[in-house]
């Protein structure tokens, strides 16, 4: 079977795809995949560490731009949807997985042309422009969230939830510590471990107000906090200094990158981050407590959205990326601290929500081994 993934450009987006890649390979051994993404996208950074074959078009946002970028946007993608569907012939693929964004749109449209089948992943609970217009041309869309559902009119939707990557699947399912003792970590641990990221390239505003928050806490309360920072390069090394001339913090390890997020959040009781889809899917499978800081700019403001979408039912706390953050992050941290039945009463809600692997779910459907669930 030929199977093409279409789509990248962040790890929000990627990461799922390269969950359902791995889904893929080891439901079918014999299927051949490939990935059309861009050069400039994460996708070809990290298709070596991955082991699949990329393929790249030249295509651009549309949304925001004005009127001549706009024109320029739609001369790419007609020049991007004759590349494609040369690749198209070439491979003739048995069915077509987009990733969501602008990046999947031409490969998806011209799979629907060619009447290949196709299905789209979105991650966020509001969809974006591209998935909508994919769901008016019939392209059925692999939702994250049930809300998804109230802003589609049009188009078959599938709830999978998110896929996460296989290894970070495999230690939620693997870790050996009962809830019992979960639980009574979260009132017999004098320290408080928490593990600070804003995506795989670091959010500058978070990493700032997390140094801010340290050095005006308290020192009984800074002795007894151990942190675990992924910064992105390019505040590690202010982030490395800070850390090493404040003495009295119970311990750090602080890092551009991690290929390893699951051993920290393994290591942490509560974790600071944004609230890409990604991460939540993580949060949510790992039962892990977060304090989360929504990117203000993204695109349709979905993070919040889809940070609400969980806070409502008190699995995390939200916090707005403003002047106020650093205040407001002690604020939160100094009340789990002195009270560590928050981070139970989180904890306990984030074990209501059922889990599942999307991934699995996804690569069935498009082996056509399992019809999935419908909203």
């Amino acid at each position: 079977m030929n199977i093409i993934i279409a789509g990248g450009g962040t790890g929000g987006h990627m990461f799922p795809g390269i969950a359902v890649y791995e889904k893929l390979k080891a439901l079918d051994e014999k299927a051949d995949i490939y990935f059309i993404g861009t050069e400039r996208g994460i996708e070809n950074k990290v298709k070596d560490v991955y082991g699949f074959r990329l393929l790249t078009i030249n295509v651009t946002g549309f949304s925001g731009k004005n009127f001549m970028n706009k024109l320029k946007s739609l001369k790419n993608a007609l020049y991007a949807a004759k590349d494609v569907n040369a690749v198209y012939k070439r491979i003739k693929p048995d069915y077509v997985l987009g990733l969501g964004g602008y990046i999947s749109l031409v490969p998806l449209i011209v799979a629907r042309l060619r009447k290949i089948k196709c299905g789209v992943m979105e991650q966020n609970v509001e969809p974006g422009l591209a998935n909508k217009i994919l769901a008016m041309l019939g392209i059925t869309v692999f939702a994250s969230f049930e809300e998804t559902k109230k802003h589609i009119s049009f188009g078959t939707v599938i709830k999978t939830g998110n896929p996460v990557r296989e290894k970070i699947f495999n230690y939620a399912v693997s870790e050996s510590e009962s809830a019992s003792k979960k639980e009574k970590k979260f009132t017999e641990h004098k320290n408080l471990k928490i593990f600070v990221f804003g995506g795989s390239q670091g959010a500058s505003s978070v990493n700032k107000a997390v140094l801010k928050m340290l050095s005006e806490m308290e020192n009984d309360l800074l002795r007894n906090i151990i942190i675990y920072h992924q910064t992105g390069s390019r505040d590690a090394e202010i982030a490395e200094n800070f850390y090493k001339n404040n003495l009295k913090i119970g311990g750090y390890e602080v890092f551009p990158f991690t290929d390893n997020i699951e051993y920290y959040y393994g290591l942490s009781d509560i974790v600071i981050s944004r609230a890409g889809a990604g991460t939540l899917s993580e949060l949510v499978l790992l039962r892990k407590p977060a304090i989360l800081i929504p990117y203000p700019h993204a695109a349709g403001n979905h993070q919040k959205k889809n940070a609400l979408a969980f806070s409502e039912s008190g699995c995390f706390e939200v916090v707005k990326d403003d002047e106020n953050l650093s205040n407001e992050l002690l604020q939160k941290i100094s009340k789990i601290f002195y009270n560590r039945d928050l981070l139970k009463s989180m904890y306990d809600n984030l074990k209501k929500i059922d889990v599942k692997d999307s991934a699995a779910e996804i690569a069935g459907i498009i082996l056509n081994k399992d019809k999935g669930e419908k909203l």
